[in-house]
């Protein structure tokens, strides 16, 4: 995606005397941040205009709150009639259940291409458990670089840092039960800190720059005493939710401690932030349904045109929904042999790409026995987008590439809530995401 800032900055570093060129390179970052992300950075940040991407930020939200509102509109508000309809395991599904309301809160991460026209919504992350929220360390260190200061003020960058908004929706949730700083817990699932505890170092970097110290748990470490949850024995004011519901669903003992978590929500002695209600509507299958014809019977114009403007032609491949009409589904499936490279198949839930299938890397025979091994479940078929790429040049060598970017883009209930980025050279891959080594990560500035 190219526009007058990005040329601008591109043009400043080809100069040979560039302070600009390395700034990437030698960026004086935090020290947690840089022993976790300092190695994978890509040579400059990505801008992006502010009216456009709070623009699509407005969108998500439009399309979050259709989302939700799918159980009552479709299914007498029934969660689990609603889960079972996208194909999910029907225990999982009961305990995303516990505790739902109908309205989870408006706290989600969207992963997105840019087509060169617009963004497009690959998927919706709904939950307190997004990554890539301290990525305003890379922003903050960008300014403090004399060259880029100097380049930012000069063309009036901004960028809004993810974790100062986090910090806000904790401190506002703990609000009726302590007038000082709350006492925060980040909690993982058992055996969950270990792969990951560089990443939550870092989240815990960036929160106490906020004020907001963060404590680090298991489920399993979790108690209660007079109605409250402990970690340790310390009673906790909110518990930053960051496992989820597969992770859990085979642990008797996690799902008790679940209960009392949600009992000490309900009871206001404890926040629960966030429960696992959102996680119903992060499938892809959720998005695949908004493309379905017979939901789009249940929406306005004005949802069909956000649906549209936001979201790729999506469908389920489940067939077992007896609602649907058998030739409807043959359609589908017709599409799906003739158009293969146009399409990817993709797990309803999933991350990093597993279990992806992108249609035009494959051969016709090997896209049709995919399509016939994902016939049940949670699969569903997706319009490939084909993102514009953006230009980056090494450092090193002046060397100008082409990189692949996968925007996340987070929005809550005041709109856009900053943004990162993960890049990939087309030649590495066509699945942008940390677990393909060739992929490197940014922040994001806007512009005027």
């Amino acid at each position: 995606m190219s526009n007058r800032v990005t040329e601008k900055y591109l043009g400043a570093c080809m100069g040979e005397d560039s302070r600009l060129r390395r700034t990437a390179r030698e960026l004086s970052l935090p020290e947690t941040y840089a022993n976790s992300y300092g190695k994978l950075l890509l040579d400059r940040p990505l801008f992006v205009p502010e009216a456009e991407i709070s623009a699509f930020a407005d969108d998500l939200r439009a399309v979050f709150d259709i989302l939700v509102s799918l159980p009552a509109r479709l299914y007498d508000g029934d969660p689990l009639r609603y889960c079972a309809a996208l194909g999910m395991d029907p225990e999982v599904a009961g305990l995303m259940s516990r505790g739902a309301t109908g309205q989870p809160p408006v706290y989600a991460r969207a992963d997105a291409y840019h087509d060169g026209t617009s963004f497009r919504l690959l998927e919706l992350n709904i939950g307190s458990q997004l990554g890539g929220t301290d990525s305003a360390q890379l922003n903050r260190a960008f300014l403090q670089a004399p060259a880029f200061r100097e380049f930012a003020e000069r063309h009036g960058l901004g960028h809004v840092d993810t974790v100062e908004r986090l910090a806000r929706a904790l401190r506002a949730a703990a609000a009726p039960l302590t007038s000082g700083e709350p006492v925060v817990a980040l909690v993982e699932a058992d055996g969950g800190l270990a792969a990951y505890r560089h990443v939550f170092a870092a989240l815990q970097e960036a929160m106490l720059g906020h004020g907001v110290r963060l404590l680090l748990g298991e489920i399993g470490e979790l108690g209660e005493r007079n109605g409250r949850i402990t970690l340790y024995g310390t009673p906790l004011d909110v518990v930053l939710r960051y496992f989820v519901a597969s992770e859990i669903v085979a642990d008797p003992s996690a799902r008790d401690t679940l209960d009392l978590l949600l009992a000490a929500h309900r009871a206001g002695r404890t926040v629960l932030y966030t429960s696992l209600e959102g996680a119903m509507f992060a499938s892809k299958g959720s998005l695949a349904m908004l493309h379905d014809p017979l939901v789009r019977r249940s929406l306005s114009a004005a949802e069909c045109a956000v649906v549209d403007r936001a979201v790729p032609w999506t469908r389920l491949l489940d067939d077992r929904d007896r609602d649907r009409r058998a030739d409807d589904h043959a359609e589908l499936l017709e599409r799906c042999l003739s158009d293969r490279v146009n399409l990817v198949l993709k797990p309803g839930v999933g991350h990093g790409g597993v279990g992806t299938v992108v249609g035009h890397e494959v051969t016709d025979e090997q896209w049709r026995d995919a399509l016939g091994a994902r016939a049940h479940g949670d699969h569903v078929v997706q319009e490939r987008v084909r993102p514009a790429t953006e230009a980056v040049l090494d450092a090193d060598t002046g060397e100008m590439r082409d990189w692949v970017a996968n925007w996340g883009v987070f929005f809550d209930t005041e709109g856009y809530a900053g943004a990162f980025v993960r890049a990939l050279q087309p030649a590495d891959g066509a699945v942008v995401a940390y677990a393909n080594p060739g992929t490197r990560g940014t922040c994001v500035f806007t512009t005027p």
